[in-house]
């Protein structure tokens, strides 16, 4: 009996956590009203994309940078587009297709880019499927494991392991949604492909 008890109330605990998470997850969702039309329980909402996006340009404007910023939902569309002042149309391309990367592979960009510098294919296969082998891009989850959407992030040289638009991205998710899992660490190429350069953490990182 005293086992049953213990079981149970174990339970309890456990789905008392699991219903305090996901109410904890709602607040970047699309909620009310709006979910009810969209028929959709995890859209992130345009409040959180935008928090996202402006935490982005404050880490930025600490390393005296300028980036762009694409935010989509889980099904691809663009919830938010932010550009800061002088940059140009190749930064915000690159934004988009990390965001796009993402999307396609539930993955952060750098996993491609990683995948390519260890030989799992080439940059132009990746390309065809419609990546692109450069970070800056990571997922928007909720729930430890619920995609909402995918942020991407170009624009700027990197400084590793100071900065990179992976990291802008990474700290702006932090400071908005809590703890982000870890990056990925750097692959370099192998010397007899060329070397990978500077390309630690997604150079030119545009």
């Amino acid at each position: 009996m005293k086992l049953y008890v213990g079981l149970a109330a174990a339970a309890a605990a456990a789905a008392m956590a699991g219903a305090a998470y996901a109410a904890d997850g709602d607040q970047f969702v699309i909620r009310g009203d709006a979910a009810k039309q969209l028929l959709e329980q995890n859209s992130i909402n345009i409040a959180t994309a935008e928090k996202i996006a402006k935490a982005c340009v404050d880490e930025a404007n600490k390393q005296n940078v300028k980036v762009s910023i694409a935010i989509y939902d889980q099904y691809g569309e663009p919830v938010y587009m932010y550009r800061m002042d002088g940059q140009a149309k190749i930064a915000i391309e690159t934004a988009i297709m990390k965001a796009k990367t993402v999307l396609n592979t539930r993955r952060s960009s750098k996993a491609v880019m990683n995948a390519v510098a260890q030989g799992g294919g080439s940059e132009f296969r990746q390309w065809t499927f419609g990546n692109f082998a450069n970070s800056g891009g990571l997922p928007i989850t909720i729930n430890g494991n619920q995609f909402i959407g995918a942020i991407g992030v170009g624009g700027s040289a990197p400084k590793v392991p100071v900065w990179s638009d992976e990291i802008c991205a990474y700290r702006a998710l932090t400071t908005v949604m809590g703890k982000q899992p870890d990056l990925l660490p750097d692959v370099q190429r192998p010397a007899a492909a060329g070397g990978a350069g500077g390309r630690g953490n997604g150079a030119p990182n545009q």
